[in-house]
This record gives structure tokens, C-alpha cells and sequence, in this order.
């Protein structure tokens, strides 16, 4: 699984810039970057909204699973963001995809299940 996921990411740019140009051809120069800019301040907008959720959610973590939770969604809310943020379609579908809150929690939720014996938090008193 891991050597498709580093496939994919390697090959997500290129994807990414033939779907640009092959945009470019079709609508416009003018157009595609209009709409990169768009996805991109709506993508920033979504972020936001979202990061002061689950920053609320981190704050009232009363259990340590609780916190790991809020911590990996916190992780997957930020690759989204990066995602949203740079130019080109493909990849502002798939941050839009995994920044929406269901999906979101649905993938922290199913990977927290499948590691959950590898994952623990310690919390140290001052």
C-alpha cells in the first residue's frame, strides 16, 4: 500500500500539470488560472473554518485517544490545505475531498482502528 501511496505522489504533479494544460486548451489561459486562484481562496476559506473546529476539538480532548484523534485529523486537515493551496485541479479535488468533515473524520476514524495498537500519547505534568 505504501509503494502506491509514494507512487502517487510522485506522479500527482504531473497529473496535475497535463490536467492545467489540457484545461488551458480548452477554457483559456485567463480562465484556468482564474479558476485556480478561485478554488484556492475558497479552499483557504474552507481551512479556516475547519482548523478552528478541530482546534476546539483539541482543546476539550479530555483522553489521550481523544487527543490522538484531534491530532491526526489536525495532520490530514493540514496536507489538505497544502493540497487546496497549490495550483491545479487534481489536487484541489482531492483537498477539498479530504478536507470535508465527514470524509475527513471517517478516514482518522478508519485509520486509527487499524493501527490502534500502535499508536499511544504521553502527557507529562509540569
Amino acid at each position: 500500500m505504501l509503494r502506491y501511496l509514494i507512487i502517487l505522489l510522485l506522479a500527482l504533479p504531473f497529473i496535475d500539470f497535463y490536467v492545467l494544460l489540457r484545461a488551458a486548451e480548452t477554457i483559456g489561459i485567463l480562465e484556468t488560472i482564474v479558476f485556480s486562484l478561485a478554488t484556492g481562496l475558497i479552499g483557504a476559506t474552507l481551512l479556516q473554518k475547519e482548523g478552528r473546529y478541530v482546534l476546539r476539538k483539541l482543546q476539550m480532548s479530555v483522553t489521550g485517544q481523544e487527543a490522538t484523534r484531534n491530532f491526526v485529523e489536525g495532520f490530514i486537515l493540514v496536507m489538505s490545505g497544502l493540497m487546496l493551496l497549490s495550483p491545479g485541479f487534481v489536487t484541489d479535488i482531492i483537498g477539498a475531498f479530504i478536507a470535508f468533515r465527514p470524509i475527513r473524520e471517517r478516514l482518522v476514524a478508519r485509520m486509527l482502528n487499524r493501527h490502534s495498537s500502535n499508536l499511544q500519547v504521553e502527557f507529562e505534568v509540569f
